[in-house]
This record gives structure tokens, sequence and C-alpha cells, in this order.
């Protein structure tokens, strides 16, 4: 079945095959199969990081995983490397995303989406497979979405709630075909972010998305300990392990102040920065400024693209200060990063 009409997408992200320039070196997608590792994988992405690249790993927006830091004289033992976890080939399939809480069956339809999208679909394309609960994704951005419901899967093509059909069907249904689509009554709940004990699982949030793979070998280590098999990756630059464990240097209480602060790479590890985004957004969680916080290195605002009550905009060594707003709006002033303390000041 051939998808009914293109999708317009523009852009593309950073994969295996085509690393992305940054201020530290090469930087790399990785894309799970269904969004979780295995710890052999988790551990050997540890490996990754720490040989061939910086020893950094951001976690994405689309519950992805980014190596940091590579260089290009590394990529063909990256290659290899991947290719021995199986995170290599088939790079569009593994590009769906799926709620961390999924069981066996939406699991299932996940993979055989993927396996059924085209190869030649641009990286900017996203898929995701929701089985709702309180970790649901049903709300995150993605250019088609199933989504597991009392009346059936419910399918959304470009933020439109087309109708639902059953699991058999709804492969074909994304791809195109309608025919077998029903009216839907209720529209799924999106979920949110929960950290700590759910259950069996443990979720734990990395500050700014950010771990290194010392963390990642310890998370790996205490999981193997605990009976887990595997780590879950969500939207929310937060993991979930299939293990009750400790927060391991992560976070795992969901009123952490640095959780309300989203900041980019910043300098000197993005060529746009000029300014040390994430450790100025420490000394702000530190200060108990109120409201959700956006530090951006320049005015792409890559971090976050949703308003902040409290925006700082990197520009020559300062920030421009937005109220209520995102970082491409005009700033009101401007502030030293050693000046930061003023802005308790209103």
């Amino acid at each position: 079945m051939s998808l009914a009409a293109p999708f317009e997408i523009k852009g593309w992200c950073p994969g295996a095959l085509r690393p992305m320039p940054s201020g530290d070196g090469l930087l790399v997608r990785v894309r799970p199969w269904c969004g979780a590792v295995t710890l052999e994988q988790a551990a050997g992405l540890a490996d990754i990081s720490a040989t061939l690249g910086n020893g950094c790993i951001d976690l994405t927006r689309r519950a992805n995983l980014q190596i940091r830091g590579l260089r290009e004289d590394h990529l063909p033992a990256l290659h290899d490397a991947l290719d021995r976890l199986g995170l290599l080939e088939d790079e569009a399939a593994r590009n769906v995303m799926v709620d961390p809480l999924a069981g066996a069956e939406v699991r299932a339809l996940a993979l055989a989406l993927g396996r059924a999208l085209p190869a030649n679909l641009p990286t900017k394309f996203g898929a995701l497979v929701d089985g709702g609960g309180p970790l649901s994704i049903a709300g995150e951005r993605a250019t088609i979405a199933l989504c597991v419901t009392s009346e059936g899967v419910a399918l959304r093509v470009d933020g439109e709630w087309l109708g639902a059909t059953t699991p058999d069907r709804a492969v074909a249904a994304a791809l195109g075909d309608r025919r077998w689509l029903s009216k839907m009554t209720v529209t799924p709940v999106p979920g949110r972010r929960r950290l700590g004990r759910i259950g069996g699982v443990t979720g734990l949030a990395a500050p700014f998305g950010r771990i290194d793979a010392s963390q990642l070998r310890a998370l790996v280590g205490a999981c193997a300990t605990a009976g887990g098999s595997q780590l879950r990756l969500s939207p929310w630059r937060a993991l979930y392990v299939d293990a009750a464990i400790d927060a391991n240097g992560l976070i795992a209480d969901e009123s952490d102040p640095l959780l309300r602060i989203e900041a980019c790479p910043g300098a000197p590890a993005c060529s746009s920065a000029t300014v040390d985004t994430r450790g100025d957004a420490r000394r702000l969680a530190a200060m108990g400024i109120a409201g959700t916080i956006h530090v951006s290195g320049c005015a792409k605002g890559c971090a976050r693209s949703a308003p902040a009550d409290l925006v700082l905009v990197g520009r020559e060594g300062r920030y421009g200060v937005v109220r209520h707003g995102t970082a491409r709006d005009p700033a009101s002033r401007t502030v030293a990063p050693d000046a930061l303390g003023s802005l308790l000041d209103g």
C-alpha cells in the first residue's frame, strides 16, 4: 500500500549514515526499534560514546539518543559498532516513537508500522504508536499516529484525527487505505512525564536531556542487578527502566527545579552559541526563579519551541531577556551572565 499523498516535510535529522557537524564534533542520532534498547545495546552505546565520541549522550524529544563529539575518521568504527548492536540498518523503519509503558501488542503494531513505511521518507518524518495510560504520548507531534483505544486503533494524520479501525487494518490505514475507518466518539487522552516508581517501572529524567557514558553504564548495571532487561525512551528526555532502581545521579523527583528549565548545549558545544547555557541554567535553578525557563544559545531556540515564562537568548556573550514568549521574540533588555541575579527583580 502506498501513501495516498506525499507528506511535505522539510529538513533532515542527523542519522548514523548522515551525521551533522556541531561545535563539539559530529553528531549522530540513534533510533532504537520501538523506542527501547536492551541492556546490551545500552552498554554498547555507552562504549561507543566513551571511545569514539566525547562521552556525552543526549536524549531527544523524538525518543532517540544522540552521540556527540565524533570525528570523521571514527565513522567506519561507529558504523561497525552500531551494526553489531542492530542499530545501523533500517533507519527509517526505526523512526517510530512508542509510549514507554506499551505492552507487547502495541509494540508489535509499532514494529509492523516501522517495517511497512517506505524507505525513502525524509528523516523529519515522524510516526508514533501509543497504548494509552499515564505515559501516553498521544499528544506528541507526529506526521502519523496510531493510538490503541477501547474503540480500536485511532488514526491521526498531520494533527487531524480521522477515525478508528481494527488492529489488523491499522497499518494499511496509516499508509493511505482509509476504507475501513469508522467514526471516533472518544479522542485519545495524552499523558505526561512521571518520574520515580510507576508500578514495576522507574522513570528517570536527565538534566537538559544530557547523560554521560559513565552514567549510562551505571544505569545498565543497576537495571541488570534489579532484574530489568531494557531501557525505554520517551519524548520527555526521560528514561523508563523495567525495574525498581535508585536515581543513580539522574532525577526521580518531579519537583526538581532543573526540570522547569530547557537549555540547549550552548558554547562551546554549539558553534552558534557564545554563552554557557547549561552552566547558567543550573545557576538559575539554584536561584529559585518561578515558572518555566528557556535558556537558548541563539535565536533559533532549538531546545524549546513553545513559549516559556522566562526566555534568555544568547548573543555576543550576553542574554536577551524575553518574558512569556519564545527565543524568536524581541528582547525587553539584555543581561550579562554574571548578572543573572537581577532577573529576580522582575
